[in-house]
C-alpha cells in the first residue's frame, strides 16, 4: 500500500463486478456500496494487484436503483453486499451474471424464485472478539475488505430470535473470566428453536457455565458447547429438551430433524419453495426410481419418495446418512435408501441401470465426475440444485454432450442482499 493518498477523490461507477462491487471503467478503482452510473467522492482503503479499493464518503450522483439500507452498518458489514440496491435490480443483476456463465443457454429462463428479504438467515458463523480500544466484545460478521468484527447491535438478515442477540451476546462474553475465550458462535435456527454453538478455547469456569445456561434460559434458545472439534459438541442448556432441531415442508407432510452443525439450507423458507420447483421439475410417478446426489439429510429425497416409487439417497458424510435414514424412519417413510458414497470418484453402481431420474445438489465444487457417471447411464432427467455458476456451467456442458437437452432454468433467491447465486435447472433426454 506505498504511497497510496489518503485524499479523496471522485469516480464513475460503469459496472459491477460479480461480487456486487461497482468499479470504474477500466476496473482499476472497485468501490463496495457503488452502482452503475453513480459519481461517488471516496477516500482509498487499499491497493491489490494495482487496483484501488475505496470506501464511499459521499454519493454525489446516485442510481434510481439505490435505496436506503435497512441495516445502519450494511455499508461496512461483510454480511450483505446488496442491500442498497433495489431488490429487482438485484434479482437481474444475479440472473444477467449467471447466464453469462453458460456456453450452452437453457431453451426457457424460469422466474426468480423469491422469498422474504430481511430476516431470513437461518444458519450463520459469527465471530466473537474482545477489543481492548473498545473495552468489549463485537459479536457479528466481518467487515468488508478487513479482519474485524463489525461493530454491531443486531443483524437485519438473521432469523429472529437470533438476529436480535448480537449485544446480549456481547455482554454475556464480556463476562466471562476471560473474553478472549470465544472466537466464534455458530447459529442455527429451526421452525420453533434457536441455538447457538459456542466455540471455547480453555475449560470454562463453572460461573461461566452458569452464566451460559442463564442466556439460554432468559432468550429462549439452546445452547450448545464446542471446546474441541465437532464431536465435542454437547448441549449445555436447557437440561431437558427434544434432541434435534427441525423443520416443516408442510406441502409433503414432512419434519426434518437436524442438529445445529448439520448441513442445512440457509433460507428454510425459499427452501420449500425450491423443493416444490424441484419436485415439479423432475415430473415423477410411482413407477420411477430416483437417486438423490449429496442428499445431506434428506431435504430432497423425503419428499420425492412420497411420489416416487423408490429414492436412493447418496451422501459422502456418514453423519448425514444417519439423520437422513433417522428423518425417513421419523416421517414413515419406507421407500428411500440412504448410502454412504463419495460422489467426487468414478464409480459404477448397479442402481443407476433401472434409475429414471437423477436430482443432485453438490457443493460449489460441483459433479463433474458424477456427470461422466450419469451420461453413461440410463438417466434421463436430471434437476440440478447449484451453489456456484461457474461449476453448474461446467457440469451441465458435460451432460449437453453426452445427449441432453439443457430445457429450463431459473435464479433462487437463497441469500436476499448477497451477490451469491443459487440457481436450479432441468436437463432431459
Amino acid at each position: 500500500m506505498a504511497n497510496l493518498t489518503k485524499m479523496p477523490f471522485n469516480v464513475d461507477i460503469s459496472k459491477l463486478q460479480p461480487d456486487g462491487n461497482g468499479a470504474s471503467e477500466d476496473g482499476k478503482t472497485v468501490v463496495p456500496g457503488g452502482l452503475p452510473g453513480e459519481t461517488l467522492s471516496v477516500t482509498p482503503l487499499a491497493r491489490r494487484h494495482k487496483v484501488i479499493y475505496c470506501r464511499i464518503e459521499e454519493v454525489k450522483t446516485a442510481s434510481k436503483y439505490r435505496v436506503e439500507c435497512a441495516c445502519p452498518v450494511a455499508d461496512i458489514c461483510g454480511g450483505c453486499s446488496l442491500q442498497h440496491m433495489e431488490h429487482s435490480a438485484q434479482i437481474n443483476f444475479k440472473q444477467t451474471n449467471w447466464l453469462k456463465t453458460f456456453a450452452t443457454p437453457p431453451k426457457e429462463i424460469i422466474p426468480a424464485l423469491l422469498g422474504p428479504k430481511l430476516n431470513y438467515r437461518c444458519k450463520a458463523r459469527l465471530g466473537v472478539r474482545f477489543v481492548e480500544k473498545k473495552g468489549r466484545v463485537l459479536v457479528g460478521f466481518r467487515e468488508k475488505m478487513k479482519g474485524f468484527i463489525t461493530d454491531t447491535q443486531s443483524c437485519k438478515t438473521l432469523r429472529l430470535p437470533a438476529g436480535d442477540l448480537l449485544k446480549p451476546l456481547s455482554k454475556l462474553i464480556m463476562a466471562l473470566s476471560d473474553p478472549k475465550s470465544v472466537p466464534q458462535i455458530e447459529v442455527a435456527c429451526g421452525d420453533s428453536t434457536t441455538a447457538l454453538v459456542v466455540r471455547h478455547l480453555g475449560q470454562m469456569s463453572k460461573a461461566d457455565l452458569k452464566a451460559l445456561e442463564k442466556f439460554s434460559n432468559v432468550h429462549g434458545i439452546h445452547l450448545y458447547m464446542q471446546p474441541a472439534g465437532i464431536k465435542s459438541i454437547y448441549r449445555l442448556a436447557p437440561r431437558i429438551a427434544e434432541p434435534f432441531l427441525h423443520y416443516d415442508l408442510y406441502d409433503h407432510d414432512i419434519r426434518m430433524h437436524f442438529m445445529p452443525l448439520d448441513f442445512t439450507q440457509v433460507n428454510h423458507s425459499i427452501n420449500r419453495s425450491m423443493v416444490n420447483l424441484a419436485l415439479d421439475l423432475l415430473s415423477i410417478s410411482q413407477s420411477d426410481q430416483v437417486f438423490d446426489a449429496f442428499s445431506g439429510i434428506g431435504n430432497f429425497s423425503l419428499p420425492i419418495a412420497r411420489r416416487a416409487g423408490r429414492v436412493i439417497g447418496a451422501e459422502l458424510s456418514s453423519e448425514s446418512v444417519a439423520r437422513a435414514r433417522y428423518n425417513a424412519t421419523e416421517n414413515g417413510i419406507e421407500n428411500a435408501t440412504f448410502v454412504e458414497l463419495d460422489l467426487f470418484k468414478d464409480f459404477e453402481q448397479d442402481f443407476l441401470k433401472q434409475t429414471s431420474h437423477l436430482l443432485l445438489d453438490p457443493p460449489r465444487s460441483g459433479a463433474e465426475c458424477l456427470m461422466r457417471s450419469i451420461v453413461k447411464s440410463n438417466v434421463r432427467r436430471v434437476v440440478y440444485v447449484s451453489c456456484n455458476p461457474q461449476t453448474l456451467a461446467r457440469d451441465i456442458e458435460i451432460l449437453v454432450k453426452g445427449g441432453f437437452g439443457f430445457d429450463k432454468a431459473g435464479v433462487i433467491d437463497m441469500f436476499p442482499h448477497t451477490a451469491h447465486i443459487e440457481s436450479i435447472a432441468l436437463l432431459s433426454r
